[in-house]
């Protein structure tokens, strides 16, 4: 019906946001909260078994090593098979030839 104006809604959009010194010293559930988790975070998030970003750059370590060594090892069993046929084939040849 009546339009607000810009300055008036601003005003109010401010008014939330507006915070005395009295305000941030009453204790509310969010800074009690906040307050623990800031004291407890590395005991929280050993017992919970979270990780950490340290533990997460050696998981792609590790993840990067293994990937490595999954592509040279099925490399090396493509050698090794060639290698047991060629074998196979001159045992063949061998036996054959008595």
């Amino acid at each position: 019906m009546f339009e607000t104006s810009g300055s008036t809604r601003k005003f109010f959009d401010n008014l939330t946001s507006f915070e005395t010194k009295a305000a941030s010293q009453v204790p509310t559930f969010d800074r009690t909260l906040d307050s623990y988790f800031d004291r407890n975070f590395e005991s929280i998030v050993e017992e919970w078994g979270l990780i950490t970003e340290a533990d997460l750059n050696e998981y792609a370590r590790r993840l990067e090593f293994l990937s490595y060594e999954v592509g040279r090892l099925y490399a090396e069993k493509d050698m090794l098979r060639s290698q047991a046929d060629s074998i196979d084939k001159a045992l063949k040849e061998l036996e054959g030839g008595k």
